[in-house]
């Protein structure tokens, strides 16, 4: 999986963002998207290239009816690129979509299994008008849950704030601070790697801090 900084150099070129934005109406080939944004072909290539490398973009073939078979780019179904910046984390992530045991979610949400039914029969209706009505329906569960997600953001938010004060409290010092607050927000379980990883210092500088919070009481290594 692409790393954070690779998916912010990836996003910050214009062409790729605006390849993005046409895949997302559906699929497209290479010339088609080269005429469009007017840019050589060439470096259209690249671009998809690199986005398909970050597993952003997918490559499939399509026979024709005349001539060789075309190469379409497509937007990778199985994922979902995430940005969150608020004022206790910032957090960058590209993750697949959930395709666990929907039996099991169905039970904690049992709300869901209606639109799970409303969509399958959706498969089967030809009307647009009908169609919107299930979107609609969708759509206004999909704001109660991001009600109830913004609430939840709000209370880690207040939890990552009590683990400052109580941080500036013992008096420690930035990285000590960092590292207390990566461990508490990962749920008391992280590595001396991801620790340097995320925190961008060297894996002996964590092993070292972790080591001064361990003598201090404040942590127990594992």
């Amino acid at each position: 999986m692409v790393d954070e900084d690779k998916l912010f150099n990836l996003l910050g070129n214009e062409t790729r963002r605006m390849i993005l934005r046409m895949l997302s109406s559906g699929p497209c080939y290479t010339t088609e998207i080269a005429e469009k944004l007017n840019v050589g072909q060439k470096a259209i290539n690249e671009h998809m290239r690199l986005l398909q490398e970050a597993g952003l973009v997918d490559l499939y073939v399509q026979k024709q009816s005349r001539g060789s078979p075309r190469k379409y780019f497509k937007i990778n179904k199985s994922v979902r690129l995430e940005f969150f910046i608020g004022p206790y984390r910032f957090d960058t992530s590209l993750a697949k979509l959930f395709d666990g045991d929907f039996k099991k979610l169905f039970l904690e949400f049992p709300q869901l299994k209606e639109f799970e039914e409303k969509v399958k029969k959706s498969r089967h209706i030809r009307e647009i008008s009908k169609l919107s009505l299930v979107f609609d329906s969708l759509n206004e569960e999909h704001a109660k849950i991001t009600q109830a997600k913004d609430y939840i953001e709000h209370k880690m938010d207040q939890v990552r704030q009590q683990c400052i004060s109580v941080c500036d409290q013992l008096g420690l010092d930035d990285t000590e601070k960092r590292i207390v607050l990566e461990i508490v927000s990962a749920g008391g379980v992280v590595s001396t790697k991801q620790l340097a990883e995320r925190l961008n210092i060297g894996e002996d500088r964590a092993i070292s801090v972790l080591s001064v919070l361990e003598d201090k009481g404040i942590l127990l290594t594992q």
